[in-house]
């Protein structure tokens, strides 16, 4: 009795945890669309970019809503479907495809479309299948002269994209996540860790890509931050900070496996068992706390936004 009314209090306190984090986003994204609702005659284009495992995809969906109840009717496009196959992508000093390279995106489609939409053509918008690496086009689409687009991506922030268009026409968001936690005194947590964990998760969830396949790919992706993304934060007209102070808590379970399963003769194990040490601090709670429409739900999965 004792320890089911233990649990209970403890139960409850892991409630008001994840309550509390989730609620500083919806803060957030009152107060964007509190911003771009008030300019949104002007905004032809709302950009959102961030590094890696940032919850692009989810932010802007959640944004969409949030856009929608003022009553403004968006048209959201990810530019990652703009990717060229491998065999067209820019290589990396290794010879590696560089999928992180802004020319690993098909900028004259990209551009071609978004011109024509605005001009109000109809368009027929790709999309792109990681796990079979190419493209696909359906149906085109029309959109209204009041109709602004979202576009999301590690390049969405930069101007070859989108230099057509006028600088008072775009709205730039960037989005990481930012925070200072510390597990102790002298031990504070990289919160690239906490990108790279996502990014493990969700690879293996979703793309199915082990974990030590995203470990080894893991520097071209800093790398790529370094050179495509960093330079045009100071661009951005909000900056949106996706932490999730509890979200260890529930990924532990997740990217604790997925870890496991790397071999001690890899290249990638110490770096792995790096990961899983720094995660055995934490303690587990349940996902089913875990809202429906929260970004953690991209990388740990049955997401509201799924397809």
């Amino acid at each position: 009795m004792i320890y089911k009314m233990n649990r209970i209090v403890e139960n409850k306190r892991e409630v008001a945890f994840v309550n509390m984090c989730e609620t500083r986003h919806n803060n957030q994204l009152c107060e964007l669309g509190e911003i771009i609702s008030k300019d949104i005659k002007t905004i032809r284009l709302i950009a959102i970019a961030g590094p890696s495992s940032s919850g692009k995809t989810t932010f802007s969906k959640r944004l969409e809503i949030e856009l929608l109840t003022r009553g403004i009717k968006p048209l959201m496009i990810s530019i990652d479907n703009y990717y060229y196959t491998a065999d067209f992508v820019p290589k990396d000093q290794f010879g590696q495809p560089d999928f992180e390279h802004v020319n690993a995106l098909d900028l004259q489609l990209f551009q071609k479309n978004i011109s024509d939409l605005i001009n109000g053509l109809p368009v027929s918008l790709p999309t792109y299948s990681f796990r079979e690496q190419k493209r696909t086009f359906p149906a085109p689409i029309q959109i209204g002269a009041n109709t602004p687009i979202i576009i999301e991506g590690i390049h969405a922030l930069n101007d070859s994209l989108s230099s057509f268009i006028p600088a008072d026409q775009k709205f730039k968001i960037y989005i990481s996540p930012f925070s200072q936690i510390n597990i102790d005194y002298n031990n504070p947590i990289n919160l690239t860790d906490l990108r790279l964990l996502r990014r493990c998760v969700r690879d293996l969830q979703f793309r199915g890509t082990s974990a030590e396949k995203t470990l080894e790919m893991w520097s071209s992706v800093r790398r790529g931050e370094y050179k495509w993304i960093y330079p045009f934060i100071e661009s951005a007209n909000y900056i949106y900070n996706s932490e999730l102070t509890y979200e260890l808590m529930v990924m532990k379970k997740y990217a604790l496996q997925a870890l496991k399963d790397i071999p001690n003769d890899s290249e990638y194990y110490i770096q792995a068992n790096r990961l899983i040490k720094f995660l055995k601090v934490f303690k587990e709670i349940d996902s089913y706390l875990v809202p429906c429409n929260s970004i953690l739900r991209e990388f740990i999965g049955k997401s509201v936004f799924e397809h």
